[in-house]
C-alpha cells in the first residue's frame, strides 16, 4: 500500500503549471505592461531572464518575484499555457496581477543541463538583480516578495532561506545588492525530500525510482546529505520571512505532510507563519482556486506594505 502510495505521488513528480483556472480564464483579464525577457544573469553562456509584468491600474509598490518552473525545468510555457502566452489568462499571474502587485516573472537554470543545487544560486541572483532595478519599476527594492507552486515554490522557499546582504566588494554591480526577500507564498512545495510523506521516505522513492535523485544531482555522493542540501526545512532560522504555505489536502504529487511540517518548523521558532488547506484540492490546480487569492494579497500586504 505504501509501495503503490508513494509509486502515485512520484508519477507526476513535481509537475507545476499544468492546468489553468478555466473558469477564471473566462473572466475580463487584468490588464498590463510587459517587458519580456530581461537579462539578469549569465550562466555558461547562456542569458538568464525575466519578464517584468505591471498592471496598468491601481499598481501598489510592492514587487513579487514569481518562479516558472516544473519538475525543475523552466521556461515561459511552465508559467502560460501555450493558449494562453499572449492574453497571459493563467491564475498565476492574473490572481497576482489583480492584487496590483508587479510580477518578475524568472525563468532558472533548467534540469536535466542543470542540477537543483545549480538552480538555488540562479534564484538568489534573480532576487538581487530584482532589488538593483526595483525603483525604475516602481517598487520598493526593501519589500520584495517571492511566490510559485511545486517546484518553483521549493525554489521560493530556498530563495527566501538561504538569502544574503550582498557582496559589497563584488566587480558585479548587481551582485553588491541584497539577495534577501521579506516574505514568501509556497503553495504545495517539496520542503524536506529526506523525509518525504514518513520519516526516511526517501529510501522508498529511492528504489521504486532509482534514477530520480541522479536527475536532480548529477552524481550521487552521500544521498541524505545532497537531499537535506536542497530541503527547505533545514534552513530555517529565527530571521527567516513570513510564510504563507497552500496546500490541497488530496495532492498525491507533493503530500499535504510536506506543508505541515514546515509550518510546524516555524512555528516552532515563534515565526509568522500559515498554512491554507484546500479541501479537495489536488496538485496545480483546483476548481476555485482564485477564491485563494484573498489570503495571499493579505499576506503580501500585511508583510510588505511598510
Amino acid at each position: 500500500m505504501l509501495r503503490s502510495k508513494l509509486l502515485l505521488v512520484l508519477c507526476g513528480v513535481l509537475c507545476f503549471w499544468q492546468a489553468s483556472d478555466r473558469a477564471f480564464a473566462e473572466e475580463q483579464p487584468v490588464d498590463y505592461r510587459a517587458i519580456e525577457d530581461v537579462v539578469y544573469g549569465h550562466k555558461d553562456g547562456l542569458a538568464l531572464t525575466l519578464d517584468i509584468l505591471k498592471p496598468v491600474e491601481n499598481p501598489k509598490p510592492i514587487g513579487l518575484i514569481l518562479v516558472s518552473s516544473g519538475s525543475w525545468h523552466s521556461r515561459k510555457s511552465d508559467v502560460f499555457e501555450e493558449e494562453d502566452r499572449r492574453r497571459r489568462t493563467d491564475h498565476w499571474t492574473q490572481g497576482l496581477l489583480k492584487g496590483g502587485y508587479t510580477l518578475f516573472v524568472v525563468r532558472h537554470g533548467s534540469s536535466p543541463r542543470y542540477s537543483v543545487p545549480e538552480m538555488i544560486p540562479d534564484m538568489n541572483r534573480a532576487v538581487r538583480y530584482v532589488r538593483s532595478v526595483a525603483k525604475e519599476h516602481g517598487v520598493s527594492a526593501d519589500h520584495l516578495g517571492i511566490t510559485s507552486g511545486s517546484s518553483g515554490g521549493h525554489l521560493s522557499l530556498m530563495a527566501a532561506l538561504t538569502g544574503d546582504d550582498g557582496k559589497p566588494d563584488s566587480k558585479d554591480p548587481v551582485e553588491q545588492f541584497s539577495s534577501r526577500v521579506q516574505c514568501v507564498v509556497a503553495w504545495f512545495p517539496p520542503t524536506d525530500l529526506i523525509n518525504w510523506g514518513i520519516p526516511g521516505g526517501y529510501k522508498t522513492i529511492e528504489t521504486i525510482r532509482p534514477g530520480l535523485f541522479k536527475r536532480m544531482f548529477g552524481e550521487i555522493q552521500n544521498l541524505e546529505e545532497q537531499l537535506k542540501s536542497i530541503s527547505p526545512i533545514y534552513f530555517v532560522q529565527k530571521d527567516s520571512p513570513p510564510l504563507l504555505l497552500i496546500h490541497g489536502d488530496r495532492d498525491t504529487t507533493v503530500p499535504l505532510q510536506q506543508s505541515e511540517i514546515l509550518k510546524n518548523k516555524y512555528a516552532d521558532l515563534k515565526l509568522p507563519v500559515k498554512l491554507v488547506v484546500h479541501p479537495g484540492g489536488g496538485h496545480s490546480s483546483w476548481p476555485g482556486i482564485m477564491e485563494n487569492y484573498p489570503a495571499v494579497w493579505g499576506w503580501f500586504d500585511q508583510h510588505l506594505q511598510k
